[in-house]
């Protein structure tokens, strides 16, 4: 079976184009869908007085992750808010996206009953299959699980990549099926899958550096005009932040799914990729 070549430089030229052309709709959906939820979240977190550093000392990781665990059970309604948001928009701004037929939000909308259970169960297969290996990991004791944990990551971060066409493939492929989805984003994703890493884990490392620049920026600015300022500033600038790189995600995909998706001309297909 002949193997397209995935043009990474096209998907992305691609994908911001159809954040361009239907920007005003995007932003539609990406604001109800994910920046409202993930604001509402960051407000509950930054509001409840987390002590980063009890006593003036060290910043103690173990007793802020404990902290923060124990306030999202007690806040788990605004945790769902977020995941049910997250799955909503990957259906709707994939939908809007890659539909040639130009559907409105509306039509979109619509479309979101008969979508859901099956991204949902695609989501939650792949979670189950990517994190099977720290789970096994974790049944070993203390030192041996963070040994294997560090030497299944690159398992994790394969099945990770192998699956993320999956709710591409229910989407727009019209494929009901989880499992099949699965297999599918297997088979798409074949001789591409070190190419997907290298420019994933790219466009990650880089969100993330321009992120903490202007997360430092903006928060001496709302700091400079009052807790209240800066309580609302930093949970809207996180959320527009995380919307942003969701968003282009999503753009992203549909751009690799298309062209993964079609079929290869004679003679295009490189062997040894």
């Amino acid at each position: 079976m002949q193997l397209r070549k995935l043009d990474m430089g096209k998907a992305w030229t691609q994908a911001t184009g159809l954040i361009g052309a239907n920007r005003d709709l995007v932003g539609v959906l990406a604001g109800v869908f994910l920046f409202l939820p993930v604001f509402v979240l960051m407000m509950a977190l930054l509001s409840s007085g987390i002590d980063f550093s009890p006593q003036g000392g060290e910043p103690n990781p173990e007793r802020i992750a404990a902290q923060i665990n124990a306030l999202l059970v007690a806040n788990w309604w605004s945790l769902l808010l977020v995941l049910i948001g997250q799955l909503c928009a990957s259906i709707a701004i994939l939908s809007l996206l890659g539909d040639p037929g130009r559907p409105t939000v509306r039509e979109v909308l619509q479309n979101l009953p008969r979508l859901l259970l099956p991204v949902l169960g695609a989501q939650l297969l792949i979670g189950l299959i990517t994190q099977l290996p720290s789970l096994l990991a974790g049944l070993l004791p203390e030192l041996a699980e963070a040994l294997v944990s560090f030497l299944l990551l690159p398992v994790t971060l394969y099945l990770t990549i192998k699956f993320s066409l999956a709710i591409a493939v229910i989407v727009l492929g019209s494929q009901r099926n989880p499992i099949e989805a699965l297999r599918r984003s297997w088979q798409l994703t074949k001789a591409n899958s070190f190419r997907l890493f290298g420019f994933f884990l790219m466009l990650t490392l880089l969100f993330m550096v321009i992120a903490l620049i202007l997360l430092l920026v903006v928060g001496l600015v709302f700091a400079a005009l009052g807790d209240r300022v800066a309580l609302f500033g930093n949970a809207a600038f996180f959320a527009l932040m995380l919307t942003v790189f969701y968003t282009i995600s999503y753009a992203l995909t549909v751009a690799i799914y298309r062209q993964l998706s079609q079929p290869v001309p004679d003679g295009d297909a490189d062997l040894f990729e």
